[in-house]
């Protein structure tokens, strides 16, 4: 039951992936081009690192998509409350249930693509770190913009997905090296 009504919700956001992508590679292929058109280092300091432009245009697609579903979704006034009781939103639903899944998967993607993008956020606690107040921002600015409520367990999720995804990446690259390594 949980995962037909995943399905259902995530239609909307997946509808808009094809185009976030198309903008996003545009996006990354026209900076770097600028950029090495006005730089005479081609492969060492280009923009967008050459190897990293796939995790560029995933990255800035999901934040695309991710912006498109948390505010431009929901009119504008449409959403006043705020839950501060952790585990409220599980409720008593499907439903509910599986919109409290749907807030960890959410943030997976952004705890795997952003330390591949950035270098300095590589450690667990920076990236989650960052996951924790970027749910934060998009709370508070539900909040004050009423395109949703306003749910510490909003936050909770997020944050335990963006540790899900990192946890992913870490697992992924530990495999990579060991590969690679072993000459798979």
């Amino acid at each position: 039951m949980y995962k037909k009504i995943i399905i259902q919700d995530f239609n909307q956001p997946v509808m808009w992936l094809i185009p976030a992508i198309i903008f996003s590679a545009c996006l990354v292929f026209f900076i770097s081009w600028v950029y090495e058109k006005g730089s005479q280092k081609q492969e060492k300091d280009n923009g967008i690192n050459k190897k990293y432009r796939i995790a560029w245009i995933l990255f800035i697609a999901y934040i695309i998509v991710t912006f498109q579903t948390v505010f431009f979704s929901r009119e504008a006034g449409s959403r006043k409350e705020i839950s501060l009781v952790l585990f409220e939103t599980w409720g008593h639903s499907f439903h509910m249930h599986a919109m409290f899944i749907e807030n960890i998967i959410m943030f997976i993607p952004f705890g795997v693509l952003l330390p591949i993008v950035f270098k300095q956020v590589r450690s667990g606690w920076k990236c989650v770190l960052i996951g924790f107040l970027c749910s934060c921002g998009i709370e508070i600015t539900q909040h004050i913009t009423q395109r949703g409520y306003l749910q510490l367990d909003d936050v909770v999720t997020n944050t335990v997905g963006m540790f899900i995804g990192w946890a992913i990446w870490k697992i992924v690259c530990k495999c990579l090296r060991t590969c690679l390594s072993e000459k798979c």
